[in-house]
């Protein structure tokens, strides 16, 4: 049933842009953007198959929660532990009930969310999979996190033929290394919702 004030809406224009993709289509990756504040680094893998450099991630395994999924593959492919940061990272995910005063009674719920600290993904790329020897159109979730970049990887913690070599670069070089322009604005996104939220990076 259409609420009040939802009359102007082109429900005929709404189904016409609307499509449906069944689940072994859609492709779900998650992973980082795993940044040393302190020294303003950048973690980044060398795809040895691919000849390029690229963000750790990697595909959720079933029933996955999918932020675990992005720290998961950013361990698997670097041999870092990261850890998530929260940031106010405008989102359109709502804040519950039973986090709002009075249950949430007077309360208009915004469109986009902002100001709110919290472990939401930062954003995402997008791309027909063209790896996949079937239709897929892939989404990339990524969230941002942090780690020392002095501190020691974990060893053998790839899986088996998996040719990726971890990289600590300067976040000022991202765009120097980065192949793909949408993971570089991915980056870009991390560093303004981290000063957004208050953290410094590379400043003492």
């Amino acid at each position: 049933m259409a609420r009040a004030g939802d009359k102007n809406l082109d429900m005929d224009q709404i189904d016409k842009s609307m499509s449906f993709s069944p689940a072994h289509e859609v492709g779900i990756s998650c992973g980082t953007v795993t940044i040393d504040p302190k020294r303003a680094k950048l973690l980044i893998v060398w795809n040895n198959r691919l000849q390029i450099h690229q963000l750790p991630k990697g595909t959720r395994n079933v029933e996955e929660h999918w932020f675990d999924a992005a720290l998961r593959e950013t361990h698997e492919e670097t041999g870092f532990r990261a850890e998530a940061v929260a940031l106010k990272v405008p989102t359109r995910a709502q804040l519950p009930k039973r986090a709002l005063p009075n249950k949430g009674k007077g309360y208009k719920k915004p469109e986009i969310l902002e100001g709110h600290v919290s472990r939401e993904f930062i954003g995402t790329c997008s791309y027909p999979d063209p790896q996949s020897k079937s239709p897929s159109f892939k989404t990339v979730f990524f969230w941002a996190a942090t780690c020392d970049s002095t501190s020691t990887p974990d060893k053998d913690t790839q899986d088996e033929g998996e040719n990726l070599v971890p990289k600590w670069i300067d976040v000022a070089d991202v765009e120097k290394f980065l192949r793909f322009e949408a993971e570089i604005s991915v980056v870009k996104k991390a560093l303004s919702d981290m000063k957004r939220s208050g953290h410094k990076v590379g400043e003492e």
